[in-house]
């Protein structure tokens, strides 16, 4: 005899439970209050950091730096919501996005390309990354609705959505973890190179980006702790949404709080360059870009364990104006016009989200 367990009245209690946890958010946003609502990657827990506004601080906290300064902001957690939130992954296709002045962007970052490549010939400039950003002429759909098709459609990376008043809306799908941090023992990540999904090689330019960004961090960490405490794995190929990045695990015991952990390896070769100064001088002559949030670090502080995650794969809605923020790596192997395909490809992870 076949027993049948299900129980609709579940389903329903569920689905309350989902309802009250994105209207509660939705209701403190409308209030114009800071709040964030992440998920890490590979898990189900959907978790909200509600911050009433006031001066009282938690010991559980999300930080916010922006890519060109040593500050932070804090979302505190004055109020904590969960929810297990175990989407069906999203195989839709999506419509081509109409990015706003194309052609332009496209002009600009490719005589950007044309410098930093000139540079590279004439100076100790080895890789520098840069950025542009794609703008759509208006949000058609509140920024929980945008996230929920991100929680859908990406499953590996860190998604977030965040409200905060000097800096509007934001939201992500970042495959790039900065530290995980207990206690003194630190965990980083190497990513570099990117390929479409499901191709077979990985070319001479895309290794020697990656071992440009292992050699950098490495070479950071070991102001902070012996040689031999520094361990790196084998290189892999993980999967982000539909590209393919280059990683290496890098773990190490530091004499640094994970605050200031952050800040030594930020920004990584993975978004600023080698050497770590000649490239932000670069990006700072040259970029004409106010990255804000975008390529710094943002993640989860607390007394047990600080997670910090690069602001990768991310956009802004300001005034109803949606910005996607992309970037690729320059060195002297590299080809502007593939690199420029490279930031379309980027571009598509967000786009997809925004034509869904």
């Amino acid at each position: 005899m076949l027993i049948n367990d299900y129980n609709p009245t579940d389903q329903k209690i569920i689905l309350l439970a989902s309802i009250s946890f994105f209207e509660e958010i939705e209701q403190h946003y409308q209030n114009k209050l800071p709040f964030v609502v992440f998920r890490n990657p590979n898990e189900t827990k959907l978790t909200a950091f509600l911050d009433l506004g006031n001066s009282g601080n938690s010991e559980t906290k999300f930080i916010v730096s922006p890519f060109d300064s040593s500050d932070y902001f804090t979302i505190h957690s004055h109020k904590i919501l969960d929810i297990d939130f175990n989407s069906i992954h999203s195989t839709s296709k999506s419509d081509e996005v109409e990015w706003i002045d194309l052609e332009k962007k496209k002009n600009n970052h490719i005589e950007l390309i044309g410098k930093a490549l000139t540079s590279i010939q004439t100076s100790p400039l080895k890789k520098v990354v840069l950025a542009t950003s794609l703008e759509l002429g208006s949000a058609s759909k509140s920024p929980l609705t945008y996230f929920k098709t991100i929680l859908s459609k990406y499953t590996n990376t860190f998604n977030y959505l965040l409200f905060y008043p000097d800096y509007g809306v934001w939201m992500g799908a970042t495959p790039e973890r900065l530290i995980t941090m207990s206690g003194r023992c630190l965990q980083t990540m190497a990513l570099a190179g990117t390929r479409r999904l499901g191709s077979n090689d990985w070319g001479g330019k895309e290794k020697e980006e990656q071992e440009f960004v292992v050699r950098e961090i490495v070479n950071t960490l070991e102001e902070y702790t012996a040689n031999e405490r520094i361990q790196c794995s084998d290189v892999e190929t993980i999967r982000a949404g539909q590209l393919e990045h280059l990683r290496t695990t890098i773990t190490a015991e530091l004499s640094i709080p994970p605050i200031d952990a952050a800040h030594a390896l930020h920004p990584t070769p993975a978004v600023g360059g080698v050497p770590k100064h000649d490239a932000l001088d670069f990006i700072r002559s040259h970029e004409r870009l106010d990255r804000s949030l975008y390529s710094g670090f943002l993640g989860v502080v607390d007394p047990h364990q600080t997670r910090l995650y690069v602001n990768l794969r991310c956009m802004s809605i300001q005034n109803d104006k949606v910005s996607v923020f992309v970037g690729g790596g320059i060195t002297d192997k590299s080809d502007p016009q593939d690199e420029w395909e490279e930031v379309l490809q980027k571009a598509n992870t967000m786009g997809r989200i925004l034509t869904s």
